[in-house]
């Protein structure tokens, strides 16, 4: 996928989704929560896709409370599921928003236990095309990512970038690091350090 110029919209709206009724509300909320495909899960939260006729509709659960939250469609105009990442109750996902202009990425960070955003931002600085590759999601809540920024079919930057929570919707930070020798698949993170290959291996703390 190539996306061509961000269209962000306001902040991440969650739709939460109505639970199947039955004799016993709880056994309805387990059923409704182990549907699907399993995109990711963690030891409090499980995110998936569930296929109703031609539509793929992605959703999160949380594995405590058997609430699940609709995050959006699958693919198109919605949650790109090939970059989603699950830490404890939260849930890091990818939207793809189209404007008269064409298309582009913003990251979400959303607590599924409490049902609420932690935070929002566009994927890439200064707007244009661009497509996040790698996501990553920290134990507070923190998000990092690696976007490619095209012009509109060239190549013309990487950038490795993060969120801390609670910052709402808007610009990303100022990247932690920018260069074509980002390599797209090499983001890891081990406590509150952030690993990339850019030419040899580098890393920096989380924000």
């Amino acid at each position: 996928m190539r996306t061509r110029q961000l269209a962000l919209t306001g902040a991440a709206i969650a739709v939460l989704a109505s639970l199947a009724g039955g004799a016993s509300p709880a056994l309805a909320s387990k059923a409704s929560c182990s549907a699907g495909s399993t995109l990711a899960i963690s030891n409090s939260a499980r995110v998936f896709v569930v296929k109703r006729g031609s539509a793929r509709r992605v959703y999160g659960c949380s594995t405590r409370t058997f609430r699940r939250t609709y995050l959006g469609r699958a693919g198109g105009e919605g949650v790109d599921t090939s970059v989603i990442a699950v830490k404890g109750r939260r849930v890091a996902y990818v939207r793809t928003f189209c404007g008269e202009g064409g298309c582009g990425q913003s990251v979400f960070v959303y607590d599924l236990t409490k049902r609420e955003d932690v935070s929002g931002s566009e994927a890439a600085p200064g707007g244009g095309s661009h497509e996040v590759t790698d996501i990553l999601l920290s134990r507070n809540g923190t998000v990092a990512w690696i976007v490619e920024a095209i012009e509109p079919s060239d190549l013309k930057s990487r950038h490795v970038s993060a969120r801390e929570p609670g910052k709402g919707v808007g610009k990303p930070f100022v990247p932690i690091a920018t260069g074509l020798d980002i390599v797209s698949g090499s983001l890891a993170l081990a406590g509150t350090t952030l690993y990339w290959t850019q030419g040899t291996a580098k890393s920096a703390p989380l924000p």
